[in-house]
């Protein structure tokens, strides 16, 4: 277990983190190699800082909101700012919005950068041709990539992938996922949050199987699932 502090804020690491970013960070398809070792280190790295940049977001909001010092913990599936006081509706709405929005800042810092070192047209053609299917690669995307190292483009892949979709992903209204604690923030029924959650991670689960993505499939399944599981227990607690 990893124990620090970041700006006063108490953050834990548990071991599983790391597996989860070794098997996102395409641990199980590394080439047995140096070059192949130092690649998946530096993805997980990138995860690491991406996913701690995001509960960071939340956690420096609910400071400055409450007064109250969170913790932070990187767990199984990402991880968990922990405002250890009591939000209001109103606070809990910016704090969670504070973490997508504190991933977007930090794809914003990267594709800024490449801005910088390549110029406008083909840092944002590569950026946005990486991340978005259906824009074809073409020369610009090819000066970039092959003016970038090995590692240098790994890291900058995985920080512009990480920090645009999963933001993106993280914004669906299925609890507990911050779009779901948002949509509880403004809905009173909460009935109509876990419904919307449940039918959302459906069709999720769905649309990551039809594209081939297992480990999406798997977590959007396991999120309907639990949608549906409070669904029940909600419609219990008004027999």
């Amino acid at each position: 277990m990893l124990n620090f502090k970041i700006l006063g804020v108490p953050v834990q690491v548990q071991p599983i983190f790391w597996l989860m970013a070794f098997v996102i960070g395409g641990g199980f398809g590394i080439e047995p190699n140096r070059e192949g070792f130092i690649a998946i280190l530096l993805s997980m790295a990138v995860i690491f800082l991406s996913v701690l940049v995001h509960e960071f977001g939340h956690a420096l909001t609910s400071r400055t909101l409450t007064g109250v010092n969170p913790s932070v913990s990187l767990v199984a599936m990402g991880g968990l700012a922990t405002p250890n006081t009591h939000l209001t509706n109103k606070q809990s709405f910016w704090v969670t919005w504070a973490g997508p929005l504190a991933g977007f800042g930090l794809f914003l810092i990267t594709l800024l950068g490449l801005i910088f070192v390549y110029g406008p047209s083909s840092g944002l053609h590569f950026a946005f041709a990486y991340l978005i299917p259906g824009i074809d690669p073409d020369q610009r995307f090819l000066e970039v990539a092959l003016n970038m190292n090995r590692f240098v483009f790994v890291g900058v892949t995985m920080l512009l992938f990480a920090n645009f979709w999963w933001s993106v992903i993280n914004l669906l209204p299925v609890f507990p996922l911050d779009g779901g604690q948002i949509y509880a923030a403004v809905e009173p029924s909460q009935i109509k949050v876990v419904t919307v959650g449940m039918v959302t991670g459906i069709i999720a689960a769905v649309a990551f199987l039809i594209f081939g993505r297992l480990i999406g499939a798997v977590l959007f399944g396991f999120l309907a699932y639990e949608n549906y599981q409070r669904l029940q227990q909600i419609k219990g607690g008004y027999r």
